[in-house]
């Protein structure tokens, strides 16, 4: 069975509103939506009640599902050694779940903090200082229906699997798990289909974008040297049904999604259709 396709809507924050790349993507035929919150594209802080109801009936009306939002990491960390600034991201994760779960999105992608690369802090200080938002953040999630999913981001407290794998068993709660980016794996030297298969019970959300090992990119797929034969095999070997989502940087993100869509189609991907005459 052909895996399907999500979209992050990274490439669209400073060119197209939320509701209008809903629509945009649809006509693409692309149904799995990961929003990036990031004004103008999307924003919590301007974005009331009227707003959250028609973008959650647009939602419906495009037959979306797996709906995912995250929240870049510029502006928050939950591994700061300020607790101001930890008390201040906490509050950030609160309204975007309550923005998750006013539109129908079901995961909360968390960037885990940020760390200095030169003198980071101890695993243990990190660990303690994540550790204590998320424990605030869980309880709202569940009363909410929303799932959080951590990120192993290359600059952020946990990595890659081992350290992602350590964190998040460390609750017992079915509201939190694992948000897997093949590239962010690739970039800092891990196998990302052995990381696939670390985490198999845990995921719940696959990035795909390329990228070398010199820098840190999140390219078309086929630019780069991700293994993606090698990730898509993984995931079909740990029965993965979280949702597989395209997180393509480009001037142009229509053509770099559709580029990355067909580079992905021998891997046993759905076909991409857009373009395509019935």
């Amino acid at each position: 069975m052909a895996r399907d396709i999500g979209i992050n809507t990274y490439g669209y924050i400073w060119s197209t509103p939320a509701a209008v790349c809903v629509r945009r993507l649809g006509r693409l035929g692309y149904r799995q939506i990961e929003f990036l919150l990031q004004p103008p594209h999307l924003s919590f802080d301007d974005f009331g009640p009227a707003a959250r109801r028609e973008l959650r009936a647009i939602l419906q009306d495009a037959g979306a599902y797996k709906t995912a939002i995250n929240l870049p990491s510029l502006d928050h960390n939950l591994a700061s050694p300020f607790a101001r600034v930890r008390a201040a991201s906490v509050k950030m994760f609160e309204d975007t779940i309550d923005l998750a779960a006013d539109i129908g999105a079901g995961t909360v992608v968390v960037v885990p903090g940020r760390m200095s690369p030169l003198f980071p802090p101890s695993v243990a200080d990190r660990t303690g200082w994540v550790g204590d938002g998320i424990g605030k953040l869980l309880p709202h999630a569940e009363d909410r229906g929303v799932g959080l999913a951590i990120e192993n981001v290359p600059f952020a407290a946990f990595p890659d699997a081992a350290a992602l794998e350590r964190f998040v068993r460390g609750y017992t709660s079915p509201a939190i798990g694992v948000c897997y980016d093949a590239a962010n794996a690739h970039f800092i030297g891990e196998d990302p289909a052995a990381g696939i298969r670390q985490l198999a019970d845990l995921l719940r959300i696959v990035h795909l974008s390329d990228t070398g090992q010199d820098k840190w990119r999140h390219d078309p797929i086929g630019t780069g040297t991700v293994p993606f034969a090698e990730v898509a095999k993984a995931l079909d070997a740990v029965g993965f049904e979280g949702a597989t989502t395209l997180e393509i940087i480009g001037q142009d993100p229509d053509a770099a999604i559709l580029s990355s869509h067909r580079a992905l189609e021998p891997l046993g991907f759905v076909p991409c259709t857009a373009g395509v005459v019935p």
